[in-house]
Formats: C-alpha cells, sequence, structure tokens
C-alpha cells in the first residue's frame, strides 16, 4: 500500500490536485484527501504541468520489485519476437542495398535496435537476454550481408536470385563475407551487437493511469 508521502507526490502531477487550507492536498473530484492502495482510476496527468516543471524521478516510486520483474519475464516470446526481427531485418539489408547498388553503413545500427526492440518484448532484466539480442543482431547483419551478395551476382550475371543461391560457390560467398567483416564492416558490426544488447532489456517506467 502507498504511503500518505507516495500518494501526496503522485497526485500532484494529477488535473484534479487542489489544495484548501487546514487539509493540505485534496482531490477535486471528491473534496477529500486522496487515499488508494495501488491505483486511482481517476487520474489524468497535468500536461500543462508537466511542459512547465517535468516532474523529477523521485516524484513516482517504484512500481515493481525485481523479483516481481524476474516473475514477468518471458524468454521465449523475447526470443521468438527477436527471430523474427533478424529475419526482416537482414531481407530489408539485402533488397536496400541490392536496389541502392551499394552498402548502407547505418543498416547494421538499426538492424541492432530493432533486433534489441524485438527482444525487449520478453520483459527481460538478465543478461542472457542482452546477449541473445546481440547475437541474433549479428546473425542477421551476416545473413543481410549474405543476401545482397547473392542479390548482386543474380544482377551481374541476369539470373534468377534462387537460381544463383542453388548453384553459387559458397566457398567464395564466405571469402567475400569474411573481407567484409574485416573491413569497415566490423566496426558497424559492433554497433548492431551494442544496440542489440543495450535494447533487449526492459525499461521500468513510471507508472501509469495513476498506479503507484
Amino acid at each position: 500500500m502507498a504511503t500518505s508521502e507516495e500518494i501526496e507526490k503522485y497526485c500532484r502531477n494529477c488535473v484534479s490536485r487542489d489544495f484548501v487550507n487546514g487539509k493540505g492536498l485534496i482531490c477535486k473530484r471528491t473534496g477529500e484527501l486522496p487515499t488508494f492502495e495501488e491505483e486511482c482510476d481517476s487520474f489524468e496527468q497535468d500536461k500543462e504541468l508537466e511542459r512547465l516543471a517535468p516532474p523529477k524521478p523521485e516524484d513516482f516510486p517504484v512500481s515493481m520489485t525485481e523479483e516481481e520483474m524476474l516473475a514477468e519475464e518471458n524468454l521465449p516470446k523475447g526470443i521468438l519476437c527477436a527471430v523474427v526481427a533478424c529475419i526482416v531485418g537482414a531481407v530489408a539489408w539485402g533488397l536496400i542495398s541490392v536496389f541502392t547498388g551499394r552498402q548502407i553503413g547505418f543498416m547494421p545500427i538499426a538492424i541492432g535496435f530493432m533486433v534489441g526492440f524485438a527482444m525487449r518484448q520478453g520483459k527481460g532484466i538478465r543478461p542472457i537476454f542482452g546477449i541473445i539480442g546481440a547475437a541474433l543482431s549479428l546473425v542477421s547483419c551476416i545473413l543481410g550481408d549474405f543476401l545482397s551478395i547473392i542479390g548482386y551476382i543474380s544482377q551481374d550475371y541476369e539470373m534468377g536470385y534462387f537460381q544463383v543461391l542453388a548453384g553459387v560457390d559458397y566457398g567464395e560467398i564466405f571469402s567475400i563475407l569474411l573481407k567484409n567483416v574485416m573491413s569497415m564492416t566490423a566496426l558497424f558490426y559492433g554497433f548492431a551487437l551494442y544496440e542489440g544488447y543495450k535494447f533487449s532489456f526492459r525499461v521500468q517506467k513510471h507508472p501509469e493511469g495513476g498506479k503507484i
């Protein structure tokens, strides 16, 4: 149950707050001191007050303990979402590279963000979420690079994409991939790894809807 001090700090940010001599901060809707255990159904954020004086983090008590957040973790869901993002990012990389005729440096950065954000849907706080997010970001980058190389060969030799996939010398393809990684591409892969790790963890937001 929220303490009176916590409730008062929170209600300062509600449009229904008022101040009465002798009582202090009250709720305009009830005319009484605000009292609730976890949430106030009538809470409405005062946007003007937020614009003029953004609330400090200490104005909002932490809503969940570490044990509660661990209980909400869903690693399979996070992995599933991240795998989908990994595949989508790789395909997008291949298509954009082939259509533009060049490798675009920001693609690994975008992929790292996308895969990490998808992994975050598992609401994880343990390191395993970041490790898997980073690994899938790297896989997506390598796969995207691979698909773009196949696309270039398909264009140069006027062959079907799947025809190239069926008859290409994969040893040569991996040699090209390795050269790309050893070049400046490695720097962008590093960004993808960093973002894939960083964005994979849940963000503990401030309470919404009046929840303490």
